[in-house]
């Protein structure tokens, strides 16, 4: 990670995040280092507010936002290429060469070409009759490495890549067939037996193997429930795109569980998740925007968040937006809206939804 702060980390945004998400941080910021409100000293609010407020004029200005990113690269470039050379360093001192091994079970064509090969190679030197037995040990001593480099080509130019590509079909046949182990295990409630398989996956990358190792952390069945260690997999798998911990990460941030809470950052992984199409994610996007967590308060987006997210079936997120129609909250107030969403939340059982509606045919018949 490049050791240099941009002005994405002074607003704690992503570079790819959208105006109004670097908005939304900006006025979180402002409303959280106000010398009116900063618990600190009066000189270090306004320190941080003169960073906000630069770090603002230039993302809420997409030419200066443009320049900054094409100074970031700049800046990753150099990094990298400094790292790159002391990786090389390390490297020339430290590494051993592996030992090759020639790979097991060969395909028949393979071994079927070696061996027409092999064949050609004799009956070329078997026509040539060499005057002396003294040239005849020489010959066949050339022809002998002539064969053998003629086997080595063969192999590397029609076999190579075929092989390379069952080598990588199989490993990902071995991660699969790991992961069905671990899930079978742990459907069969042997939490014991599927963590260890989680965790051999998770430690080699797996995103997949990283999330499940979260949840058993976290939901502590048949083990000692560890919030600290399911954020730490959780996080491992967010960083690689992973939706579903990304959602649970930034759960994991709102309600400080495992680690310290801070809503902007349960913003910023939502926010991510919500993108890729998380419903949950979006519902929880709809909530902190309504109630100005992590984000300055914005109706009208908790209102489209919200409506992603009903649109998917969330019953919860369509009881919110169904009070936000009912109220005219963030949206034109629409009564006939708010029935229809209320009826589609009631349908799935929600209490809130029911209760609601009875009301509402309590309240018209007076």
């Amino acid at each position: 990670m490049a050791k240099f702060k941009t002005h994405y980390d002074n607003l704690n945004v992503s570079r790819n995040a959208p105006v109004s998400v670097i908005k939304a941080a900006y006025k979180a910021l402002c409303q959280n280092y106000h010398p009116d409100k900063y618990a600190g000293r009066p000189e270090e609010a306004l320190r941080i507010m003169k960073i906000i407020n630069g770090a603002y004029t230039v993302l809420s200005d997409s030419d200066k936002r443009a320049e900054h990113d094409r100074w970031i690269d700049r800046q990753e470039r150099e990094h990298a290429t400094d790292k790159a050379q002391r990786i090389m360093e390390i490297i020339t001192k430290t590494y051993v060469e592996p030992p090759v091994t020639a790979p097991k079970n060969l395909p028949v064509s393979y071994l079927a070409t070696i061996n027409d090969f092999w064949k050609n190679a004799c009956f070329v030197g078997n026509k040539v009759r060499p005057i002396s037995i003294q040239r005849s040990k020489k010959l066949n001593w050339i022809l002998g490495f002539i064969g053998v480099v003629g086997i080595v080509f063969t192999a590397t130019v029609f076999y190579g890549p075929d092989l390379k590509t069952k080598t990588a079909a199989s490993a990902n046949r071995d991660i699969e067939e790991l992961l069905k182990k671990a899930k079978h295990a742990l459907n069969k409630g042997q939490v014991a037996k599927a963590l260890p398989l989680y965790l051999q996956l998770a430690e080699q990358g797996n995103a997949d193997a990283q999330f499940q190792a979260g949840l058993i952390y976290v939901n502590g069945q048949g083990i000692t429930k560890d919030d600290k260690q399911a954020v730490g997999w959780f996080a491992k798998a967010a960083e690689q795109g992973h939706m579903e911990a990304q959602t649970k990460l930034g759960f994991m941030y709102a309600t400080g569980k495992g680690v310290a809470q801070n809503y902007n950052s349960a913003v910023y992984w939502c926010f991510k998740a919500a993108e890729q199409g998380d419903v949950i994610a979006q519902y929880n996007l709809g909530l902190m925007y309504a109630k100005g967590q992590g984000v300055a308060q914005d109706n009208s987006l908790a209102v489209s968040w919200y409506s992603k997210a009903a649109e998917q079936g969330d019953a919860h997120a369509q009881y919110n937006l169904g009070d936000m129609y009912a109220n005219g909250v963030g949206v034109a107030k629409d009564s006939k809206q708010a029935a229809v969403l209320y009826r589609k939340a009631a349908k799935q059982g929600l209490a809130e939804a029911i209760a609601v509606l009875k009301k509402w045919e309590v309240d018209s018949r007076k």
